[in-house]
């Protein structure tokens, strides 16, 4: 006659140190997807929302880059207004009949240093080496997307300021400062009319960096949903495990110690 003691003694399952394991990598890297195992689907779907959160990044970035380049085109037609507001102000008063050639030619001088000023303005005005007031060149301000731009259209103040006469003013002469003030008169409105449409343009890119933020903040939630572990969720199965574990264990060694006691009865 013979006994078979083993075949009654429960045998502690991998599955528990398997589930303690897993758990244990979620809590601690905070990620519910740590191999493409865990979820085939929704490890492609995060990776494609942080290929999505990548280009909002970059199309965040060269909008604030274009957003510079306009505030800097900006500041320079302010100084350029300033100018073109003391040069008005000289050609008028050099046009008072109440003065005479010395007077005039004091008043010349000023005013040439003002236009030299306010050509340099015109020329040297550059965002990191591109020219913003003296090219034709617009500014594409590329988005997420090959197919989603913003183009701030070009304009060469510089040629518009030449063909009107703004580097011939004279005001060393009555009739020369009443020709000057027409003169002074259109380029303070090409002036403002170009601050006008940069600000337009400001505006729309501001108005896309808050709709791409936004966007990012949505996929990013989405992809948190997907990816990041429920640790509340993760913690109690933890617990569960290392209960079963433990209660595993403890039958385990009731089991050999009610099996040395049947072999001493045997023997």
């Amino acid at each position: 006659m013979s006994f078979s003691i083993n075949s009654a003694l429960p045998n502690i399952s991998s599955n528990g140190a398997r589930t303690s394991a897993s758990s244990f990598e979620r809590l601690s890297s905070g990620s519910r997807i740590n191999h493409a195992g865990d979820d085939a689907a929704g490890l492609a779907i995060s990776q494609r929302i942080t290929t999505q959160l990548d280009g909002f990044d970059a199309a965040i970035r060269n909008s604030g880059d274009a957003i510079s380049a306009i505030q800097v085109a900006d500041g320079a037609l302010e100084s350029l207004t300033q100018n073109i507001g003391r040069i008005q102000e000289l050609a008028i008063q050099s046009a008072n009949g109440t003065l005479n050639d010395s007077d005039r030619q004091a008043i010349q001088e000023e005013a040439s240093q003002l236009v030299e000023a306010s050509n340099q303005i015109l020329e040297k005005t550059n965002f990191n080496g591109k020219s913003l007031l003296s090219s034709d060149d617009d500014l594409n301000v590329q988005l997420e997307s090959a197919s989603s731009n913003i183009n701030v259209k070009g304009k060469d103040l510089a040629s518009e300021f030449e063909s009107l006469g703004f580097s011939d003013i004279d005001l060393s002469s009555q009739a020369g400062a009443s020709a000057a003030i027409n003169v002074l008169k259109d380029a303070s409105e090409v002036t403002i009319e170009r601050a006008a449409e940069l600000g337009a343009s400001s505006n729309r890119i501001e108005n896309s960096i808050e709709n791409l933020a936004s966007s990012r903040v949505d996929s990013a939630e989405a992809r948190s949903r997907i990816t990041d572990t429920d640790f509340a969720k993760e913690a109690a199965e933890l617990a569960a495990s290392q209960f079963r574990d433990q209660a595993q264990i403890a039958i385990q060694a009731q089991a050999n110690s009610q099996r040395e006691g049947i072999l001493k009865l045997l023997s």
